[in-house]
């Protein structure tokens, strides 16, 4: 249940731009069910493939990259289910704004974290639980702790009384 909230997100965004480009601007032939299913398709992919499996080992412009060629060959794979053919441009011009969004989507999630949220991490806010897996902070290459370190004289009173 935890993957509800990013993967709803991502297929908004997702869907929004492939019914953008290739529903209104790009290729005025492809139906909108079409743009949808395939933005389904694009977010399941890229999150599965991207966000759970390269983002904890290659960061977040290595994996929007990645995002980048991946969306590419799920439209290119998308062509064969169209009545008019979609152009290479439109497909590369497609993924490449699913791309940028993919590393503006890694970059809100890391200032949710960072704001104070519910969440207490980036890979939480993916779907990880790190109570079920404790090395996840590491793989998403957190270094910072979560723990509130006191100034001196605030609260701190291991020194005191002994």
């Amino acid at each position: 249940m935890e993957q509800i909230r990013p993967l709803l997100i991502k297929y908004i965004y997702t869907a929004a731009i492939t019914i953008l480009f290739l529903t209104y601007l790009l290729e005025p032939g492809v139906a909108l069910t079409t743009s949808l299913i395939a933005a389904l398709f694009i977010t399941l992919i890229l999150y599965f493939a991207g966000d759970r499996f390269l983002l904890p080992r290659f960061g977040s412009i290595a994996t929007a990259i990645a995002n980048f060629v991946l969306a590419a060959i799920v439209l290119a794979l998308a062509n064969g289910f169209v009545r008019e053919e979609i152009t290479t441009a439109s497909i590369l011009a497609t993924a490449a704004v699913i791309g940028v969004a993919e590393w503006l989507f890694f970059r809100f999630a890391r200032s949710e974290v960072a704001e104070g949220s519910d969440i207490s991490s980036f890979a939480e806010f993916l779907g990880d639980s790190p109570a079920e897996n404790p090395g996840v902070e590491a793989e998403y290459g957190e270094a910072q702790t979560h723990e509130h370190q006191n100034e001196p004289g605030e609260g701190d009173h291991s020194g005191e009384n002994q």
